[in-house]
Formats: structure tokens, sequence, C-alpha cells
């Protein structure tokens, strides 16, 4: 009987030396119940409206989870690694930063339908050239994958050893990259396709952008 063998036995993995209950009596007060009763659940000795229950579960396909776990929900998500403002010179990557905490989780599926989840990497804005949509402090998800220009979109771009956060624009033989904020910033940025002394390159595109409200 799969689901009353998981109770007795999540029951019993929950008890003793360095887990979360020291003893059945320690696990009955918080509870809230007598310890006598953890005890008869734990040797199989509860009456048998548990093991009713417990066939009906079984046979709907229930299954119990207890806290030591790992729980599905746990797998669906995914903590991108969060990413240094600075790259070094001829870097097409961000370089992520060991130390950092990690930040926001997002849903696998929801980041496979954006581009390359494996690709993306937080990073967080200083500055306000792309204020209000992208403000001072923001943090937003590159897709290093997505390194191909689209008019109008947003990039991560390095110009030599700083990481700018741009909206795209093309011209022939130049890229714009445009500020939102044009109080700021009123003229774009020329990058020339064939102007040597422009050591810049594409990061990836931002897909996501965080922020907060208050």
């Amino acid at each position: 009987m799969g689901f009353y063998n998981d109770i007795v036995e999540g029951l019993g993995n929950m008890i003793g030396q360095g887990r979360q209950y020291a003893n059945p009596t320690q696990m009955a007060k918080a509870c809230g119940v007598a310890p006598n009763q953890i005890l008869r659940y734990i040797k199989q000795e509860r009456g048998k409206h548990i093991q009713v229950l417990a066939r009906i579960l079984d046979e709907v396909g229930a299954r119990i989870v207890f806290p030591s776990e790992k729980t599905v929900s746990d797998e669906n998500f995914i903590c991108p690694p969060r990413a240094q403002a600075r790259a070094e010179r001829n870097s097409k990557t961000l370089s992520t930063d060991q130390e950092a905490q990690k930040l926001l989780s997002f849903n696998s599926r929801w980041m496979a339908e954006k581009g390359d989840r494996d690709s993306m990497k937080m990073l967080t804005v200083t500055g306000s050239a792309m204020a209000p949509r992208i403000e001072d402090g923001n943090h937003v998800l590159v897709d290093e994958s997505q390194k191909d220009f689209f008019e109008g979109r947003i990039y991560a771009i390095r110009i030599d050893e700083e990481i700018l956060i741009r909206r795209v624009a093309r011209e022939p033989g130049r890229i714009l990259l445009l500020s939102d904020n044009h109080e700021l910033s009123p003229g774009p940025i020329v990058l020339e396709n064939s102007n040597p002394s422009h050591d810049w390159a594409v990061i990836g595109r931002v897909v996501f952008v965080a922020k907060d409200l208050l």
C-alpha cells in the first residue's frame, strides 16, 4: 500500500538525531497530539480508517511528499547565473559573478519560449540611459544565444570593457545604439562595421526586465 507506507516511512525519517524532530514526543508537541499517536503511526498500529484512505489515494495515483524530498516544482524552475557589468576585451559573453547570490528563478518552460535557457544570465543595470523602460538598478535577463540584430529590440553590447544596454537600429555599414532616455543621451552611439578602432561585440538580446515597483 504505497501511500500508507509513504506516511509511515516519511514520519520515521523526520525523527532522530540531526533531523527535524529529535524524538516522537517533540513531533507530537509540535503537531498538538499525544506522543502515542505518533508512535502508533510509525508502528503501523493505527485504525483501519487510515488504511481505507490510503487505498483510495493509491487508486487515484496520489503521492505524499515530505519536506526532505525535492518536489517536482523545484525541478521546473531555473535560477540563471548573475553576470558582471564589465567584460574582457574581445569577449562575446558576460563574465559570471561567482560570488554573487542567485537572484531570481524562472519557469523553465517560459525560458525555453524566450530563447536558449542555458545561455541566459542576469545582469544588474547601471545608469538611466534606457529609462523609463529599464532604470538604474533593474535586472535584465540576457540571452547570449541571440546575437543577430533585429530593429528596435534591446541588446547587451560590449564596447571595450563596458557593457551597455541599448535599443538597436541599423543603417548601411553601421549600427546605431539608441537610448530611450533622450534627455540624458540625445544622440545615438554609432558603430561602424568597417572601423577597426571600434572594439565592440554583441553579447545577447534582453528578453526580460525585472524591477521593483516601490
